[in-house]
């Protein structure tokens, strides 16, 4: 720009160089006025490309994803979870729950009877619909413990020592049903329980609780 004038102001001390060719030096000297500044915003800009500054893939097409991710993120760097070789995403750090509060910060995963989630980039746990805490820390299906059938605290009796849907059964299974090794079999037809509970049927099928071989004609 300082050019632009020092050939201007020459230009206006010499009464030989004609009025076209002046008019056209204070063209030049405007303009390189006004765009000097643009074009050392842009050069300032450039150099301070959060996205290009964290984004450092040796490999071409990792390095787009990286900016890809960066750019969705607005150059949010904080929010730009991965790596180079597994890939980058644009994460919600409050809502993430294998990025929550923090890139690589996953959440423990709910345990039985329990739901989580990220809230605000804190893992949160809560017991699932009809289980409560008890006490122990721990979430209770109160409609399948014998120890809190119903309710905390509710122990089940000896004569009827499971919790079916909260309430005290002598056979947690449902009617017709048995229950064998941990499960509700029918003993009628049962191959594995015919009849009774680890009877196994040796024939082709189980009926009314008795193995049965099909008559095949001659």
């Amino acid at each position: 720009m300082t050019d632009h004038w020092d050939e201007f102001s020459k230009s206006l001390a010499e009464k030989s160089v004609p009025r076209r060719q002046t008019l056209r030096l204070l063209g030049a000297a405007l303009a390189g006025a006004f765009l000097a500044p643009l074009g050392l915003r842009t050069a300032w800009a450039g150099g301070r490309d959060p996205c290009k500054a964290f984004c450092q893939c040796s490999n071409k097409s990792r390095q787009n994803s990286c900016l890809a991710a960066c750019r969705a993120c607005s150059g949010d760097t904080g929010r730009v979870c991965g790596s180079c070789g597994s890939g980058y995403a644009c994460t919600d750090l409050g809502f993430d729950f294998q990025n929550c509060g923090a890139c690589g910060h996953v959440c423990q995963e709910p345990g039985p009877y329990e739901d989580g989630a990220c809230m605000f980039g804190r893992c949160e746990y809560a017991c699932a619909e009809g289980a409560v805490d008890c006490g122990d820390g721990a979430c209770t299906p109160l409609w399948a413990d014998p120890d809190n059938c119903g309710a905390c605290g509710n122990v089940c009796p000896d004569w009827a020592p499971y919790c079916d849907l909260g309430v005290c059964a002598e056979n947690p299974c449902s009617a017709g049903l048995t229950l064998c090794n941990g499960f509700c079999v029918n003993l009628f037809t049962d191959m594995n329980n015919c009849g009774a509970c680890g009877a196994v049927c040796q024939g082709d099928y189980c009926a009314g609780g008795a193995c049965e071989t099909s008559c095949n004609p001659c």
